[in-house]
């Protein structure tokens, strides 16, 4: 996908739309294993999720060519932290959630790598590519807990 700079702002804002919208959605979470769910978000889940969606977020701002802002790095040394945090906390206790939320950390954890080291050298922390393919990912967990949410 090659988007010129001035198409970029309005993908941006609709990325960052979907996001929210989607992060209300699986927080609203609950099924036959509502409890479960429910203990899980409650316990801690609420909390890596929203700090998840807010580094997709914070992946998106930072796919500008903007290369010299110093504090890029420091911004995806952030999201690589969030990612290991989310990833030491329990599993979502549904095998489907799980294995999608597992690609959307391993998809996280990659672009923000990616963005560390791009930094460092004077580029663009991230493409918009890459971050689609995050955002895709997280949408793929988010709509499976909406499903178990709409389950009868």
């Amino acid at each position: 996908m090659n988007l010129s700079v001035s198409a970029r702002p309005a993908v941006r804002g609709v990325l960052v739309s979907v996001g929210a919208t989607l992060l209300l959605t699986t927080l609203a979470s609950c099924s036959d294993d509502e409890e479960t769910l429910e203990s899980w978000s409650e316990k801690g889940g609420q909390k890596h999720m929203t700090a998840i969606a807010k580094d997709v977020t914070t992946l998106i701002e930072v796919s500008d060519p903007i290369g010299s802002d110093p504090t890029v790095a420091s911004q995806c040394s952030q999201v690589l932290d969030d990612v290991k945090a989310a990833r030491g906390y329990g599993a979502v206790p549904d095998d489907i959630a799980q294995t999608r939320w597992k690609e959307a950390l391993d998809r996280l954890d990659t672009a923000a790598s990616r963005c560390v080291r791009n930094a460092k050298s004077g580029k663009a922390g991230t493409s918009l590519t890459e971050v689609m393919d995050v955002q895709s990912a997280f949408h793929g967990f988010a709509q499976r807990i909406e499903n178990l949410r709409s389950k009868p």
